[in-house]
């Protein structure tokens, strides 16, 4: 009676035996390298749409402005984001804090 599943292939002989761990060792390298790829092309599709997102913003400013308000505003981002970084650095520190007063609050 025939069943719908096909027979297992035979195992390997000793004598074809190296070659199959050289298959083996060659798929799980071609596996090894598809996933490395996989990764890197996500990253790069990450960044592609932080690009763009990044674009999307500067072209809803507008026109750029004359070089004199041109240079404040640059000076006025940079600033910004110096200040955001603080700020940011800032909360990590009281996070830090807090973190170590609930351990001491529970020392008995």
């Amino acid at each position: 009676m025939a069943s719908g599943a096909a027979e297992p292939p035979p195992l390997p002989s000793d004598a074809a035996a190296p070659g199959w761990e050289r298959l083996e060792h060659a798929a799980r390298g071609a596996a090894s390298a598809l996933g490395e790829w996989r990764r890197r092309a996500l990253e790069a599709e990450h960044e592609v749409q932080r690009l763009r997102t990044e674009l999307e913003k500067l072209t809803a400013l507008g026109p750029l402005p004359s070089d004199e308000t041109g240079d404040e505003l640059r000076r006025l981002r940079a600033e910004n984001a110096l200040l955001t970084s603080r700020a940011a650095e800032a909360r990590q520190r009281v996070s830090g804090l807090l973190a170590r007063l609930s351990v001491l609050e529970n020392r008995p």
